[in-house]
């Protein structure tokens, strides 16, 4: 909890993410090691002993980061998966707005992906709940479709996570078969074509 003037959770959200956008910008132009606490805090126009107050290192701050993407995705797709539609449209909605969102944050997963691999364990294992609350939505959407016949009897938590391997290559991929819409489109229906009943 940071020291001093006490602020408010709103107040210190905005710190947060002050922290947040000033790391990612010095992590994709310098690179995560070749960026330091100090140069962070400089860039998020605080000294460095706040900046210790909110993280402790540079990893906490890269896994923090990725919560909290985590978290906003997911509620996104939490939005979709509530809504009254059929399920094969449920499904499609809530897989393009994941290409999208990867789209959207193409240089942080190119260049960084590797660097949230690398955390320590008890790090990984912090965000799998996460990634499983995403998995989820996804996995139900299956499931719907398979009681009311629209898919074939699959295994659901299989079948997603082959949804969500697969279809990442649609966004990042250094041999283009079309344009990033097309190939989307194209990855898609072969998946789903594969589960459909």
């Amino acid at each position: 909890m940071p020291k001093g003037i006490p602020l408010t959770d709103e107040e210190q959200a905005k710190r947060r993410k002050e922290i947040f956008d000033a790391s990612v910008h010095l992590f994709l132009n310098n690179g995560f090691n070749e960026t330091s606490m100090r140069e962070i805090a400089q860039a998020a126009g605080i000294g460095k002993s706040t900046l210790y107050d909110y993280f402790s290192t540079k990893d906490e701050i890269l896994l923090s980061f990725v919560e909290n993407e985590l978290q906003i995705l997911t509620e996104e797709l939490a939005m979709i998966a509530g809504e009254a539609i059929n399920a094969r449209e449920k499904l499609r909605n809530l897989m393009f707005t994941y290409m999208e969102y990867l789209a959207r944050n193409e240089e942080f997963y190119i260049k960084l992906n590797y660097q949230v691999q690398r955390l320590a364990v008890n790090s990984l294992e912090r965000i799998q709940p996460r990634r499983h609350a995403l998995q989820d939505l996804v996995r139900q959407a299956i499931e719907e479709g398979v009681r009311d016949g629209s898919f074939r009897p699959v295994n659901s938590l299989l079948a997603t996570r082959v949804m969500f391997t697969a279809l990442t290559p649609a966004v990042y991929t250094t041999r283009p078969s079309g344009s990033r819409q097309q190939m989307m489109e194209e990855a898609y229906r072969l998946l789903v074509e594969g589960i459909q009943a």
